[in-house]
């Protein structure tokens, strides 16, 4: 039987479904068995792994680390991305639409107890300024209507 191959949109669409799923089944499962504590410690155990490939990569200036996460936001989930360097040395990753966050508005919309508030301040505060931190940059960030504004600087 020949499998299709679906267009990439698709593609993009249905992993990140899956992912964002994922994502909650495995937070909902550690607060329920470990609490607030234990999300924390996994979040900060997932930063420090994510910021040790990001230096065996040699990505882990604000360029490095900004052109690594719009590629993976771009091509892995369909993400309307940017990246910007600013005369100050800085640089700006721009997630014009973020499809992750698009999925769980979906997911919230059927019913799952969670809101863009959440979704976004979890994604940066559990995810990217602990990696972040864990490359010696700092990362500050404003949140959009459909994504996030960030700047990265060493």
């Amino acid at each position: 039987m020949e499998i299709p191959t679906l267009p990439e949109k698709e593609r993009q669409k249905m992993f990140t479904q899956m992912w964002v799923e994922q994502m909650y089944g495995a937070i909902g499962f550690i607060m329920e068995k470990l609490g607030p504590q234990g999300l924390e410690e996994y979040n900060q155990r997932v930063a420090k792994q994510s910021a040790e490939q990001f230096k065996a990569m040699g990505k882990d200036d604000p360029m490095g680390f900004a052109m690594t996460q719009a590629i993976t936001c771009k091509n892995v989930f369909g993400s309307d991305v940017d990246v910007v360097p600013n005369e100050d040395g800085s640089v700006t990753l721009e997630i014009k639409e973020c499809n992750n966050l698009k999925v769980a508005l979906e997911f919230a919309e059927k019913g799952a107890p969670i809101t863009k508030e959440q979704h976004c301040g979890g994604c940066i505060n559990g995810y990217f300024k602990p990696v972040a931190e864990n490359l010696g940059v700092n990362l500050t960030a404003e949140f959009t209507d459909k994504g996030c504004k960030m700047t990265i600087r060493k």
